[in-house]
């Protein structure tokens, strides 16, 4: 059982990760004037639909994991497999949108959000290092925050990696249509 102070730690971390969500949401939708195409509003749908079966999936191998005790016997907690599933079915869709240049709207200026990812990577970070000092097993298990920040930089990494291939790819298509003409 978690201490009340934990449950209270994390409820105010949840509150104050949305309040983010929604101010990061407000400066967008003033900064980024991009919409998006019928391609791409079936691209994202096509995104979502694989994130879904990723969640689907990886759900039912979080439900035989604990039928086979897989949490008792490791140092896993499910609370950090849950965490896991969330992060898996978003990188699926934002990787999956990415790679078919559907993640973005048509003339989006993505300066700002890719400022505020690497931001947010830095200080996912810098909270798992210090959590790591001070210890990243209690009672044989791992810690949900120093492995959630683990996780979560690794993420927006795998993301921040996927707009850097797209946009080196699409700088390449570019030097090939120079060289054509």
């Amino acid at each position: 059982m978690k201490s009340p102070e934990y449950a209270l730690g994390l409820t105010a971390g949840i509150i104050c990760a949305l309040i983010i969500l929604v101010i990061v949401w407000k400066i967008n939708k003033k900064t980024m004037k991009g919409k998006f195409d019928e391609r791409q509003e079936l691209v994202r749908g096509r995104g979502y639909k694989y994130a879904c079966f990723t969640l689907l999936i990886l759900l039912t191998a979080d439900l035989l994991a604990e039928a086979y005790g897989f949490f008792e016997a490791t140092a896993f907690t499910r609370e950090i497999a849950v965490f896991f599933m969330i992060l898996a079915g978003a990188m699926v869709y934002a990787v999956y949108c990415i790679k078919n240049d559907s993640y973005f709207g048509v003339g989006t200026d993505t300066r700002t959000y890719r400022a505020v990812m690497w931001i947010l990577i830095v200080c996912q970070l810098i909270n798992a290092v210090s959590g790591l000092g001070e210890g990243a097993l209690i009672n044989g298990k791992l810690d949900f925050g120093t492995v959630s920040s683990l996780l979560l930089a690794a993420a927006l990494t795998v993301i921040m990696l996927a707009l850097y291939i797209r946009k080196r790819n699409e700088g390449a298509d570019e030097a090939d249509d120079e060289v054509d003409a």
